[in-house]
């Protein structure tokens, strides 16, 4: 009699909590078409073998194709609640197919309420981008496009008062760059984030002013590549710290901009040569109905180096180098039933410097710009 009280009572409570846990899934996927121009981010003049080499010889541009999905899973019960997504993404390059590249980025997040003051998070995720590009044999920009990313980070979540929310945590991060060219290289990089965002109503309108910011040191390891002989090997020792201030300032239930201001610097411990501070504003706005979505943000940023000098063709210019980026992007979707919207973006990174030696692959100007539309199923 007894062992049937107690099977009857934990079917109970299983059943309980069985009811009371939630869990949601979703799906999107994205297909656009459009035109974008200098992918591999050149710049338009180089000399190389006493050869000027000239816009038409050195960028890329092409029609392309995306495909994207997004998956989203939540799973809730008690105290707990645990997300998983993943987001597989690809670009098909018409004119030149073998240029084309795919991406995976998976997130898996854990976190437990212990109050409603108080929660504890854990985030793991992985991104692997398959691109090969150009490497580093040829007469552009060096860098290497293909690599591995494995991170997580740990952290709470506090109200320490009314309408305030305080998030610190601590990360790690792994990234294995694909080998380009004559080098191969990775980077091990371990710090703190913090965020700090106040929020007050004006008018039944939500404000908000925040804070975001971290300090990280991220340790690089070189590696020979190839077979050629006296390829620099070492490691690298760079610490960064970034801080952002941002004012989430809403006109309707529908509209808001958040103008905010960004400030960067790396340090460079290993050879006090690679050091930068970079600061600049930015502003992003918001539009929402029951059918249409609209995101854009615009930003200027000077990134100025602490010791690398500028050059033109004939040499030093007697300054030291710097950068210029302006940054505009938009994106769109607008319903039209049945879980179908007809989605657009247009896109715009424009990199000005006053390093303008032709003899010179790294540092250059660039542009790189694209645009699409398509159409998004929701599920």
């Amino acid at each position: 009699m007894n062992t049937h009280k107690i099977v009857i009572t934990l079917l109970v409570l299983f059943s309980g909590k069985t009811l009371f846990a939630q869990s949601k899934s979703s799906w999107d996927i994205t297909t656009l078409g459009g035109y974008e121009y200098n992918y591999f981010k050149s710049p338009t003049e180089i000399r190389t073998n006493d050869i000027i080499l000239t816009e038409s010889d050195l960028i890329s541009s092409s029609i392309y194709q995306d495909v994207e999905v997004k998956y989203r899973y939540r799973y809730k019960w008690d105290k707990h609640r645990i997300r998983f997504s993943a987001n597989p993404f690809s670009r098909i390059y018409y004119e030149n197919v073998d240029d084309s590249y795919w991406s995976l980025d998976a997130r898996a997040n854990y976190d437990y309420k212990f109050s409603k003051r108080t929660r504890l998070f854990v985030k793991t995720k992985f991104v692997r981008m398959n691109r090969e590009g150009l490497g580093g044999d040829q007469d552009v920009l060096i860098n290497p496009l293909g690599y591995t990313i494995y991170g997580g980070t740990v952290g709470v979540e506090l109200t320490p008062f009314k309408n305030n929310e305080l998030t610190v945590g601590g990360f790690y991060n792994f990234k294995n760059f694909d080998a380009f060219g004559a080098r191969d290289l990775q980077f091990n990089e371990y710090g703190v984030q913090i965020s700090s965002v106040q929020s007050f109503k004006v008018d039944r309108l939500e404000h908000e002013i925040g804070i975001t910011g971290y300090v990280k040191k991220r340790l690089y390891d070189t590696f020979n590549a190839s077979d050629v002989d006296n390829i620099n090997i070492g490691e690298r020792d760079w610490d960064y710290a970034k801080g952002t201030l941002f004012y989430t300032l809403p006109f309707s239930k529908n509209f808001e901009l958040r103008p905010e201001f960004s400030y960067y610097v790396r340090i460079d411990n290993s050879t006090n040569r690679s050091g930068f501070n970079q600061l600049g504003p930015g502003i992003r706005a918001k539009y929402d109905n029951k059918k249409t979505k609209i995101r854009t943000s615009l930003s200027y940023i000077t990134r100025n180096y602490t010791d690398i000098q500028a050059r033109n063709t004939d040499g030093e210019i007697g300054e030291k180098l710097k950068y210029g980026y302006t940054n505009f992007e938009i994106n769109g979707a607008r319903e039209i039933g049945g879980g179908f919207s007809i989605t657009g973006t247009i896109y715009s990174k424009i990199r000005s410097t006053n390093y303008t030696d032709i003899d010179a692959r790294s540092f250059r100007n660039y542009r790189n710009q694209y645009a699409g539309i398509g159409v998004l199923w929701e599920f």
